[in-house]
């Protein structure tokens, strides 16, 4: 599976993505609070613009990956930037 380069996504990127995966609730303030709807687990991202690359592969890897379960292949389905 290639894995994109995640070099200019916006936060927006990522909400979008999340809203086509499904289970997830987002909040804005500061940053954007993500909370997984099951489990209650949170994250945050902030809000810039692009995202730091390296910041958005941690919260892949580590929340969405580890923390939760998702495979790599169906979130970079929907997250392509």
């Amino acid at each position: 599976m290639e894995t994109p380069k995640l070099a200019s996504c916006t936060s927006n990127d990522v909400i979008k993505a999340l809203k086509k995966l499904g289970g997830f609730s987002v909040s804005e303030s500061k940053h954007i609070i993500i909370i997984h709807i099951k489990t209650g687990k949170k994250s945050t991202i902030p809000r810039s613009k692009p995202v730091n690359r390296n910041l958005l592969k941690d919260f892949v890897e580590d929340y969405l990956v580890k923390e939760l379960g998702y495979s790599k292949a169906d979130i970079y389905k929907h997250l392509w930037c």
